[in-house]
């Protein structure tokens, strides 16, 4: 077994991972780096840059690191953690095993509301109603986005706003603070639920949750913003991105995103859609596929508006993983970017 390196002591975690990933070499660097955001994505880089010289001892003592708190958590997933820790003295012995599950522990205690990962929206919804403001606020903050936009669908509309406003303002929370919310809510609800990552609120949060919510609520959630907060709603307008909101888009990236829709789902998602968008779809479709969009819009006749909006909202979902993923580029503000093609 490869001994724990002396320097190692020193290295923080965007370090270990800037070494990590220079280790496995840029093909596969890549991808990964697209995983974080971008105050993620910044830092790990600074710190690539700075490794001009990397030893192969520290290099090999970080993968080997990573390794074995893979098994971990490997071990952790198949049988939970006396399970993991049993598996991890037979590969690595006591000692080691010990110090491995130490860290394991003291990430996860820190992740917030581990149980909520896979909780349906309509399981909190009579508990949440019931809480202040604030800390429902804490709760979908902690919670992934979708699941969280449907929550704040259900709440009356007073509390939607009142909740997005809060968490669009929210900082970090100290992971006393979770743990002890978390308690609670484990022994109301008999923690039988499963594990959340996000730790934080914040104008981009309420940015991602409104974007998967039902048209309706998000105009009335921003509605109540721009009462309370104009800039701040301002912020968040701009952070988000709605099926209306193609038409700022260039003509190249419609194509592209045209490419991954088929024209059931755009015909009904056009369906409310305004004249200027429908005009500028269409100028993006060649003249054959255009009218037979047109007919497939007309074919439809009298539709639900619910199947309207989760078209448009699949639609949007497509959009923001191609901008995630580098495809095509959003227009957030009514101020256009300049490109140079």
């Amino acid at each position: 077994m490869i001994k724990k390196h002396p320097q190692m002591k020193s290295l923080s975690g965007v370090q270990k991972v800037a070494i990590f990933l220079i280790t496995i070499g840029p093909d596969k660097t890549v991808p990964l780096l697209k995983q974080l955001d971008e105050s993620e994505m910044e830092q790990v880089t600074v710190e690539i840059a700075r490794f001009k010289n990397l030893p192969s001892d520290v290099a090999q003592a970080v993968v080997m690191e990573f390794y074995e708190m893979m098994m971990a958590d490997k071990y952790i997933a198949q049988g939970g953690l006396n399970f993991a820790a049993k598996m991890l003295e037979s590969a690595f012995g006591r000692g080691k095993a010990r110090d491995l599950m130490k860290k394991v522990k003291a990430v996860t205690d820190v992740t917030g509301f581990k149980f909520l990962k896979s909780v349906h929206p309509g399981e909190l919804i009579n508990y949440l109603q019931k809480e202040h403001p604030q800390t429902i606020a804490l709760i979908l903050a902690n919670m992934k986005h979708h699941q969280a936009a449907g929550i704040l669908s259900e709440l009356s509309t007073d509390l939607q706003g009142d909740v997005a406003l809060r968490m669009a303002t929210m900082g970090k929370t100290s992971p006393e603070l979770l743990r002890e919310i978390e308690d609670v809510l484990i022994t109301q609800m008999g923690g039988s639920l499963g594990a959340c990552q996000n730790l934080g609120g914040g104008v981009k949060a309420v940015a991602e949750i409104l974007n998967s919510t039902k048209r309706g609520v998000e105009q009335a959630i921003m509605e109540l913003l721009i009462q309370r907060d104009p800039e701040l709603a301002t912020e968040i307008k701009n952070l988000m991105f709605v099926f209306e909101d193609l038409t700022k888009l260039r003509d190249k990236d419609i194509q592209k995103i045209l490419k991954g829709v088929d024209s059931k789902s755009l015909g009904m998602a056009l369906k409310v859609a305004s004249e200027n968008l429908k005009a500028k779809i269409f100028n993006n479709l060649s003249k054959q596929a255009s009218e037979a969009l047109q007919e497939e819009i007309e074919f439809l006749g009298p539709v639900r508006r619910r199947e309207v909006e989760a078209s448009q909202l699949d639609i949007v979902a497509l959009v923001r993983q191609m901008e995630f993923r580098g495809e095509i580029v959003l227009a957030r503000s009514q101020q256009q970017e300049e490109y140079v093609e």
